[in-house]
């Protein structure tokens, strides 16, 4: 399989707030391993609409006042641009976007320049515990056909630092679709200067041999390419929680996982062990969904064998 899936580029949502600005630092660490620049992009209302409209076209999650006149964003971004170039190798350019549509505006930049990678800062929990649903992140997630990482609030001691990742969490379920995010890792141009460890949940004590089983051979797979890789087995009920729990227990930089669509991609990330991930994660979480990995050409010689669901 080719590195051409990582793309040249890498966008970072910006909105003025500091769930955008957390996302810059993982972004920057981003673009080292996939050896891409970044573009930094920031959608304001038009100028003739008032900000309250903006909240009605997919700016919902927009923190009240974040919304600026043109040049004041303009000015940051440039800023922001200054900063991440003394910090990085990798090119950095910016753009602002008037559209009211904030996701839509996103996808068409991503479309048009061909990105390898979304970043976005996601909002702190709802009363009802939903941190992606219906927000911007939501839509992009839902219709991107690249992967989208993610960096939650719990990840806010990110902003401004130095990081490097060097150790990734990779959660498999045995799906089809967990077997074509190994593929999608396996491209990344430094995959071999990673560690990576290999997480299976196991909620029944009898199925942990079978597990065991197929988490060797995704290691075999990643050792075939010159990367470090452990397989670890965790067991409870809750996905969710044991994935974060093993976020700590190994002291991963990112999770690196697949999600699936419910309700044929309306309801991509609701009530699914992602959206618990994301909620609680205290790491950036790489997304990887149906959509971008139909995108994404098949590589038969790489297939996992002995990928039955638990």
């Amino acid at each position: 399989m080719s590195e051409q899936p990582w793309g040249r580029e890498i966008l970072v949502a910006l909105d003025g707030s500091e769930k955008g600005e957390r996302a810059l630092s993982t972004a920057l660490a981003l673009s080292e391993l996939s050896e891409a620049g970044v573009h930094l992009v920031h959608v304001v209302p038009p100028a003739a609409e008032p900000p309250s409209i903006y909240a009605a076209f997919g700016g919902g999650d927009i923190a009240p006042g974040i919304a600026s006149s043109r040049l004041d964003v303009e000015t940051r971004l440039a800023e922001a641009a200054r900063d991440l170039t003394t910090r990085s190798r990798r090119p950095i350019s910016w753009e602002v976007i008037e559209d009211l549509d904030v996701p839509g505006a996103l996808l068409r930049v991503a479309e048009a320049r061909n990105v390898g990678t979304v970043v976005m800062g996601t909002r702190a929990a709802t009363s009802v515990g939903r941190a992606i649903a219906g927000s911007v992140a939501d839509r992009v997630m839902r219709d991107c056909p690249k992967p989208v990482l993610l960096v939650p609030p719990g990840a806010d001691y990110l902003r401004g630092k130095h990081i490097e990742i060097k150790r990734v969490l990779v959660p498999l379920d045995g799906s089809e679709l967990a077997d074509r995010s190994v593929e999608f890792l396996l491209a990344l141009p430094h995959a071999r200067d990673l560690e990576f460890v290999i997480l299976g949940i196991v909620q029944n004590p009898h199925d942990a041999e079978v597990v065991e089983r197929r988490l060797d051979v995704a290691a075999d797979r990643f050792r075939g390419r010159s990367a470090d890789a452990t397989a670890r087995v965790a067991f409870g009920d809750d996905a969710a929680a044991a994935i974060v729990l093993a976020t700590r227990e190994f002291l991963v930089e990112m999770i690196a996982m697949s999600t699936r669509g419910e309700g044929g991609l309306r309801r991509l990330i609701l009530g699914s062990v992602a959206e618990g991930v994301v909620r609680a994660s205290e790491v950036p979480v790489l997304l990887l969904t149906p959509r971008m990995l139909a995108a994404t050409p098949r590589d038969e010689s790489s297939r996992l064998v002995g990928t039955e669901p638990i």
